[in-house]
């Protein structure tokens, strides 16, 4: 069959979790049917890799985005009564190339990835339509809501409004929808839900841990390192560190003198330099090879209290042979279990205590790290996740009707706004 794929950013290189997921979806259909790609391009450093995604392509239109521009025309359409999301992603370069290509080629199936290509899908002249959202927006822009105050609070709670009717629309009018987790699909009533299936990411399994849980036995007589790996110029990112930094680092430092906590990721903001004047913090920025800052890690944690869908530096900690302590947040969409494959703490101390106490039993911190390790070549397995998503768009496989079990937080964690303005990412 021949499938238009459309995309809202070159899913080449494979740097961020929504290209990851892209790639590994345009690789599998074409397998077995003629993929043509169309998609956005928002770094210009991307450009380079277009013979990467050519080799796996019949075709690939990639569309220049400029920022500064698409956000002043998002911020237009939101306050023309439109969404954000459609107003910043409009574009009629974009919709002619469409059309060019539909005149070209008759396409049996189309497929968007995200809701920013929901409304260019629904164009397109094919059998079948497929929208893979991952996670519902909506819901990220209510939750930035909550962070905020003044006319970005309006302005966040404007769009989650108005996007959650527009992605409600387009799960009736797409002939399957596709979400990351049945957590995702908490908010939405039953009729949203009758077309929609639920397909994870997978992790690509090192043949060995690259960190080896065997390794920890006697580690305590060196100091415990802790990490962070994630893109630090994306607000999640900034808070989850700044609140560890700030409010749980102080006492693993106190209980661990010698304790480092390395905060791994390229573009760090001037927040997050800052934390460097922290004793114990190292802020690393870009690195070559992050395998090689996982492999130094005793602990990974992900102290997230914003997050959406599902975290994949969770996945590739747990799959490199690395202990985890993580936010019930950043546990949502991962089906394991507290005190087996990792460690969930949402208050200060909580979080505190759990970093603390496996950094002094490596035999337990083993423990936690061999079967995290085993639940993600387990349950996260890239060949069952694209099998899954090449029967849904080929239509070959019924909507899933039931929701798995949702991990319960262990307790609250109260929620400060930060200090500083929200920096998004799409």
């Amino acid at each position: 069959m021949k499938v238009l794929y459309l995309a809202h950013r070159m899913p080449y290189p494979p740097n961020k979790g929504d290209k990851l997921r892209a790639l590994r979806q345009i690789k599998r259909l074409s397998r077995n049917h003629g993929v043509t790609v169309a998609c956005f391009v928002d770094d210009p450093d991307d450009m380079r890799y277009m013979n990467d995604l050519v080799q796996h392509c019949t075709k690939v239109v990639a569309i220049p985005l400029r920022r500064h521009l698409a956000t002043a025309r998002g911020l237009v359409g939101l306050a023309c009564g439109s969404t954000m999301t459609e107003s910043f992603y409009r574009s009629r370069t974009m919709r002619t190339a469409i059309s060019k290509l539909c005149t070209e080629t008759k396409f049996d199936i189309v497929v968007a990835f995200s809701s920013s290509m929901a409304r260019y899908a629904l164009n397109v002249p094919a059998n079948r339509r497929v929208l893979d959202l991952c996670d519902l927006d909506s819901a990220k822009w209510s939750e930035y809501a909550g962070f905020t105050h003044g006319p970005k609070r309006w302005l966040y709670q404007t769009e989650a409004k108005l996007l959650g009717a527009k992605e409600r629309a387009w799960l009736q009018a797409f002939d399957a929808s596709i979400l990351i987790s049945s957590a995702e699909a908490a908010e939405l009533d039953d009729q949203s839900r009758t077309k929609l299936h639920y397909i994870t990411n997978g992790v690509e399994m090192p043949v060995r841990g690259l960190r080896d849980p065997q390794d920890d036995n006697g580690s305590c007589a060196r100091p415990p390192t802790i990490g962070f790996v994630g893109v630090m110029d994306y607000f999640p990112n900034i808070d989850a560190v700044c609140w560890f930094a700030q409010s749980v680092w102080p006492t693993v430092r106190k209980a661990l003198p010698e304790a480092s906590f390395r905060i791994v990721g390229r573009a760090p903001t001037s927040r997050v330099r800052k934390l460097a004047q922290i004793p114990g913090v190292v802020v690393t920025g870009e690195v070559a090879n992050v395998s090689d800052e996982l492999v130094n890690l005793d602990i990974s944690v992900a102290p997230l209290r914003i997050a959406r869908g599902l975290q994949n530096k969770v996945l590739e900690a747990m799959a490199g042979g690395l202990a985890v302590v993580l936010t019930s947040k950043a546990a949502e969409g991962i089906d394991a279990v507290h005190g087996r494959e990792f460690l969930v703490a949402d208050q200060a101390e909580a979080f505190a205590d759990a970093v603390i106490d496996l950094a002094g039993m490596p035999t337990r911190r083993a423990e936690i790290a061999a079967t995290g390790r085993r639940f993600v070549a387990k349950s996260h397995r890239w060949s069952d996740a694209l099998d899954a998503f090449e029967l849904v768009v080929t239509g070959a496989s019924r909507p899933t009707t039931r929701c798995t079990k949702e991990l319960v937080p262990t307790e609250s964690m109260p929620i400060q706004p930060p200090t500083e303005p929200l920096r998004t990412r799409r």
